[in-house]
């Protein structure tokens, strides 16, 4: 039988393997979704992202005199990244964790905050913040860079959206704004931050000619404090200095597994836009544990003669890899039965990860785990080539449903 791929992230939507009896015959689409860009204020610069053909709105402010600084207003904002974006590092970002921080200021350019100079870069993070200290101000903290990235809406990137590419690598300062003004934040230099984590000095931002995952608001580096001639730059911050520590991920059970009914199960995946194709709300139903069993006869064994796999037909809760949180679940409805594998968020909602259909065939499929974390297999019919294959995590941080 061959490999149908589901979808890789949220954006693509897997659907359609079907099975036939004595023949190889599959089909497969994937039907890609870019949301459209929000406009941005004062003005809307549309800007090339690494992806041809896509492009994404950024923020164009004037470049402010010398010296300007950002005020920033206190309230609550969502720190972290949500689980599935590209290029999350699940292991040290946080996942949306709701936070209050007050009233600060930062400096509208990295140091020294003046349009007619470069930013300065290769000082040790010691030095930056005396560099701060003498101005009157502090080295900016992690908590205060993000705020100051992704504005009261929160914004994944620091131009917008998405990633302004040459927009905000580029030419003039004032073409990648922040939604409070603050520019090329991040953009052309990662930038020091007076926390560490583990012994080492958290970084913010990247370099101009890093891939656009690694210029989102939310992502974490580190670097060594003491080490000078680095490319990083810096800015400063006023204000009281921020009390909030940066949350640290729990470890996880790597499987677990979750037993609901139907009803729980359509609540949860009704509000996966990416699985309305699937017509869950038409005759939707799980399978029982008498599933298993199924399963196994048809490969002629049975669940005892495999001790290495705890098998289930209920949904797995899993978590490949630290950091990390899916539901793996089967289930059928009225155009076959599917396997769909959902990034578990932290308000209680889910975001689809990857989907597979064997379409217009309504047999049972169960689940099973053991020792290798990053898969959670999936069979119709054990020990029967093309009948079974797997859910697995890759090292993109992305997950898969294949069919061996």
């Amino acid at each position: 039988m061959p490999t149908v791929l589901a979808a890789l992230l949220p954006v693509l939507v897997g659907c359609g393997a079907r099975r036939t009896q004595g023949s190889d015959a599959a089909t497969a689409t994937a039907r890609p979704t870019v949301p459209a860009a929000a406009p941005r204020q004062p003005v809307a610069l549309r800007a090339p992202t690494p992806d041809a053909g896509v492009h994404v709105a950024v923020t164009v402010r004037e470049v402010p005199r010398a010296g300007a600084t950002i005020s920033i207003a206190a309230g609550p904002f969502s720190l972290g990244s949500t689980p599935g974006d590209p290029g999350r590092d699940p292991a040290v970002e946080a996942d949306l964790v709701r936070v209050q921080l007050p009233a600060f200021d930062i400096d509208a350019l990295p140091y020294p905050g003046d349009p007619a100079q470069p930013a300065t870069t290769g000082l040790a993070r010691d030095a930056a913040a005396r560099a701060c200290t003498e101005r009157g101000r502090h080295l900016c903290s992690e908590v205060e860079w993000e705020r100051a990235c992704k504005g009261s809406s929160g914004q994944p990137y620091p131009g917008g959206t998405g990633w302004g590419d040459a927009a905000c690598t580029q030419g003039d300062l004032g073409r990648c704004a922040s939604p409070d003004g603050v520019l090329a934040l991040g953009t052309r230099h990662a930038e020091w931050t007076r926390d560490d984590i583990d012994g080492r000095a958290i970084i913010r931002g990247a370099g101009a000619a890093a891939a656009g995952p690694m210029h989102r608001c939310a992502a974490r580096r580190t670097a060594l404090a003491g080490q000078g001639g680095l490319d990083l730059a810096f800015r400063c911050c006023g204000g009281p200095s921020p009390t909030i520590t940066y949350p640290r991920e729990v470890s996880r059970r790597p499987f677990q597994e979750q037993p609901m009914n139907a009803s729980q199960l359509l609540a949860i995946v009704a509000a996966v836009p990416e699985l309305e194709r699937l017509h869950l709300r038409d005759g939707l139903s799980m399978f029982l544990p008498g599933a298993v069993a199924e399963v196994m006869n048809h490969g002629a064994t049975s669940a005892e003669l495999h001790p290495e796999f705890t098998i289930t037909a209920s949904p797995v809760r899993w978590s490949p890899t630290f950091g990390d949180d899916l539901l793996v679940v089967s289930a059928k409805s009225r155009v076959g039965s599917w396997v769909a594998a959902l990034w578990v968020l932290p308000d209680g909602r889910y975001r689809h990860a990857s989907s597979f259909l064997l379409q217009n065939d309504p047999v049972a499929i169960a689940l099973a785990f053991g020792e290798a974390r990053r898969e959670v297999v999936w069979s119709s019919c054990w020990n029967c080539g093309g009948e079974h294959g797997a859910v697995t995590y890759t090292d993109e941080n992305r997950v898969l449903i294949v069919q061996r």
